[in-house]
């Protein structure tokens, strides 16, 4: 499995936990606004980030990129783990 293969099933997993989805309602084209998370689900997801792959992200991220996909965020997660 590839690191970013890695990271979006960490992401998915959350974020399936967090809305009570099931694994196959989210695409890497699904974007955040559309999975209608609110600020807590949004912090969850820098824990995430920060505990299981060491990259911090920011509030500030996510207001820059509204619009941002999943793909998107594990692709920035990554990104940061190669800098």
């Amino acid at each position: 499995m590839s690191q970013y293969d890695t990271i979006y099933a960490k992401v998915s997993e959350m974020i399936c936990d967090a809305k009570d989805l099931e694994p196959d309602a989210l695409t890497p084209d699904t974007t955040l606004p559309a999975l209608e998370l609110d600020s807590l689900d949004y912090v969850e997801l820098m824990v995430l980030a920060k505990r299981e792959f060491s990259v911090t992200l920011t509030a500030e991220m996510f207001i820059q990129n509204p619009h941002m996909t999943l793909q998107e965020l594990c692709q920035t997660i990554e990104k940061q783990m190669a800098g």
